[in-house]
């Protein structure tokens, strides 16, 4: 048996797996510090908005270099679309995680508003405005987000809740959950919403209101009467 063959043979293999190991964490690290800075970018446009905000304003508020932030995005349009498509992500996984609480339609609903209005609570109205006019490609990430997943959400809820009683049968539910979520584009309307002083929180329980109160039954307009108590914007 040739000795320095099999020990030549195992300090590659050595070499090789830690190469790996290295690689793993270094990728890991880099990962965790990208959507760390897209956590603070989402604050920074919640706050001021898209247009008004340079790539030195954003670097002043992380406290890091722009050398550091080139490191992970390319430019301002990039660092937009990632913060976007952080965003959808995190919204994808909290409304399947209500859905997989298996509630009944109309609770569904009022979780997912909930949810939805406090991660909007502090939200600049400009932010959709600016989005759709001057970063088209990430608001394409909103509107297919919205398009599929938000208006299938919205129909499977709809159906569920005809069969449990709480949602009135005479009406289509593929458009009714079309209408669900384009009604949401209100919240392009940053003139309106700076003008009448109204939230992103406030949109949202109203379509929630109008939505249900338009399509429940006796039955579930009590149990949304009943939770409106304890909730609102």
């Amino acid at each position: 048996m040739d000795t320095s063959r099999t020990l030549k043979t195992t300090e590659t293999f050595f070499i090789f797996f830690v190469s790996r190991v290295l690689l793993f964490f270094i990728f890991a690290s880099m990962k965790e510090k990208l959507d760390h800075i897209l956590l603070q970018a989402r604050s920074i446009f919640m706050r001021y908005g898209l247009k008004s905000v340079t790539m030195d304003d954003v670097c002043r508020e992380m406290g890091i270099s722009k050398k550091t932030l080139y490191q992970f995005v390319c430019d301002k349009q990039d660092l937009v679309k990632r913060t976007v498509e952080r965003e959808v992500s995190e919204n994808h996984a909290i409304v399947e995680g209500i859905v997989a609480q298996k509630l009944n339609a109309i609770d569904e609903l009022v979780e997912i508003t909930v949810k939805m209005a406090e991660r909007l609570k502090h939200l600049n109205p400009s932010v959709a405005f600016d989005m759709q006019k001057y970063y088209p490609e990430s608001w394409a990430v909103m509107v297919e987000y919205r398009s599929n997943f938000m208006v299938q959400a919205i129909y499977e809820n709809t159906l569920r809740g005809q069969e449990q009683e709480l949602f009135l049968k005479d009406f289509d539910p593929r458009i009714v959950a079309r209408f669900y979520t384009l009604k949401l584009e209100f919240l392009a309307d940053a003139d309106f919403a700076a003008n009448q002083k109204i939230s992103a929180a406030t949109i949202f329980f109203e379509n929630l209101k109008y939505h249900i109160r338009g399509i429940g039954t006796p039955k579930g307009l009590q149990l949304l009467e009943e939770k409106l108590k304890h909730i609102q914007p």
